[in-house]
């Protein structure tokens, strides 16, 4: 039997799961912060309590040149003043030290584009890092440090779990935080339905459910979602950009006991955008980043793993850092939802490490997920 312990939480604010999110861009659920952000504000004060490692962040010129497919004003609509080539962004990473879980992504710091932020889920369930395990295997890809989701105290992150006794009682990255659970429902834009068709042929198929087709296979198997947390960023996009990208790391301690079951927790990268509406983080074969991802390179079963000694991942799994680019049309407004769940149960968390958003000239007709390096 897996053993389930709910566990009583502050709430920063709280609203019915159910009533969805305003036209304002106000959140209305479980522990929901918002702000907007055209500098870093530490609006978000969240952190699992190693901002005192935080390196000074250098700054960045991201040379993200249009390729054949993508020239800077490709997409620009109409009556816009658009610029000819690509405008190459002049990013300074504003996360040394901070608190701010979209500083740390790398969003909203003086000099970008404006966004509006906010967060749903247990405030356990979302921190701040600079590191993790005692290699440099996840240093930070921006700045000095990263934001982390996850569907369980990020705290424990750094509380090696004794070998393999996770059904016995809740131990370290094993818990019900009982904060949200939605059942079979995910918090929109997020839908649990397949297209019927192709996106990048078939225009019509927009806003009809996942363009990727990746969600609900995957989710079926287990049918609901617990513990779940998410990240949320709408934006205009730059005129002179017609991409995003943003690089992740996945974890989980489902694997190897539940590896391949129903119990197979999931983290999806929803973008809501006039190019694609859907999930934009899938491996080759179209799989949702789960442990069933063709990404999974890091499979502790003995335990001797160097990357994972000392964490919570020690005889689990994880992946590399990945990136994730999708396109985006020039002027437009986009809602990009980050999210991670349990699924059929609230035990046996999973983790992911989110870093170095940026707007870029990458656009083609889908999005595609690779290893970084």
């Amino acid at each position: 039997m897996r053993s389930r312990v709910g566990l009583s939480v502050l709430l920063l604010a709280v609203g019915c799961a159910d009533e969805g999110r305003e036209d304002s861009g106000t959140a209305s659920g479980a522990n929901q912060l918002t702000t907007i952000s055209d500098g870093a504000s530490d609006s978000s004060p969240i952190t699992d309590g190693d901002d005192d490692d935080a390196e000074t962040g250098d700054e960045e010129e991201r040379l993200d040149i249009g390729n054949g497919n993508s020239g800077g004003n490709a997409d620009c609509q109409e009556g816009q003043d658009c610029p000819d080539t690509c405008e190459a962004s002049t990013h300074v990473p504003c996360d040394d030290g901070t608190t701010d879980l979209f500083a740390a992504m790398g969003l909203g710091c003086p000099g970008d584009p404006e966004v509006t932020t906010s967060v749903m889920g247990s405030l356990q369930s979302m921190g701040v890092r600079t590191s993790f395990g005692p290699t440099d295997t996840w240093a930070p890809r921006e700045g000095s440090s990263f934001a982390v989701i996850g569907s369980g105290r990020i705290a424990d992150l750094d509380l090696e779990t004794p070998a393999l006794d996770l059904n016995l009682s809740p131990t370290h990255c094993n818990d019900d935080v009982g904060e949200f659970s939605p059942g079979a429902t995910l918090p929109p834009p997020l839908q649990i339905i397949d297209v019927a068709g192709d996106c990048t042929t078939d225009d019509s198929l927009l806003g009809t459910g996942d363009c990727s087709n990746s969600i609900a296979a995957q989710f079926n198997q287990g049918g609901s979602a617990n513990d779940y947390a998410e990240i949320r960023v709408e934006a205009t996009v730059p005129v002179g950009n017609n991409s995003i990208s943003y690089d992740f790391a996945f974890f989980s301690t489902e694997y190897p006991e539940y590896f391949g079951s129903g119990f197979n927790d999931m983290y999806v990268g929803w973008l809501e955008s006039e190019s694609w509406t859907g999930n934009i983080s899938f491996d080759e074969q179209g799989n949702p980043i789960s442990l069933n991802a063709g990404f999974l390179d890091f499979r502790d079963d003995a335990g001797s793993l160097p990357e994972f000694g000392g964490t919570c991942m020690k005889q689990h799994a994880g992946t590399k850092w990945l990136s994730t680019t999708a396109p985006v049309t020039p002027g437009e407004d986009i809602v990009l939802v980050l999210a991670i769940f349990d699924l059929s149960d609230a035990i046996l968390d999973s983790y992911v490490f989110l870093d170095n958003f940026d707007w870029g000239c990458d656009g083609t007709d889908a999005p595609t997920t690779t290893p970084v390096g």
